[in-house]
């Protein structure tokens, strides 16, 4: 089973709302379940540590499923960056221990992998294409592959608007632990939240 994890943040409240979409196959068009979580006291953004706050969301989501069944985990952002800085895919994978492939839409200044480039389905426009455990032309072979016509693949989508959606619970499908009293960030998302502050960003690793 594979998990794709998105977070968007309110810089009002300091809360992040993550979710992770759980599938049988990273190829599946469709989901075995989704796991969302709402974290507090996320802190602020600091340039070029943007992992702070995204660490704290996919460890919240990671904590509410079954580990030993996740064989892959695919992250928005860099998983490696050529250089001695860890990216945040490096982060999970280091604590986890799980492959893990991360999906960019903007070329981060700093990353020196080369040949991270993939185009998919019917765009024109580049996805950025790095991994942590795993072949690097694998993981982009993987990503083109992945089910959806457009330029994100349908699971990294889904996670995406799932994560923008403050007011979605999670659902109890397989692999998933039901937590009674999960928080599921009624505010709204129009209540001051930010945003996905690394949408269209080139100075932090995303």
């Amino acid at each position: 089973m594979v998990i794709v994890i998105d977070a968007d943040y309110n810089e009002k409240t300091r809360q992040g709302h993550a979710a992770g979409v759980l599938a049988e196959s990273v190829f599946s068009h469709g989901e075995a379940g989704i796991v969302t979580a709402t974290v507090d006291n996320i802190g602020s953004y600091i340039p070029g540590r943007f992992y702070l706050r995204e660490l704290k969301c996919i460890d919240a989501v990671l904590a509410k499923v079954s580990l030993k069944d996740i064989s892959l985990i695919v992250i928005d952002g860099y998983a490696d960056l050529g250089t001695t800085d860890k990216a945040l895919g490096t982060h999970v994978f280091e604590k986890y221990g799980i492959p893990v492939i991360g999906v960019a839409k903007n070329r981060y200044r700093t990353c020196f992998v080369e040949n991270t480039e993939v185009v998919r389905g019917n765009s024109t426009k580049k996805l950025y294409v790095t991994c942590a455990g795993m072949d690097h032309e694998e993981a982009k072979r993987t990503v083109v592959r992945m089910a959806g016509e457009n330029r994100l693949p349908w699971l990294i989508k889904l996670a995406d608007t799932c994560a923008r959606d403050w007011t979605a619970g999670s659902t109890g499908r397989t692999g998933i632990q039901e937590f009674p009293g999960e928080k599921t960030g009624g505010n709204g998302r129009n209540d001051g939240r930010g945003g996905k502050e690394h949408d269209g960003r080139t100075d932090v690793p995303i």
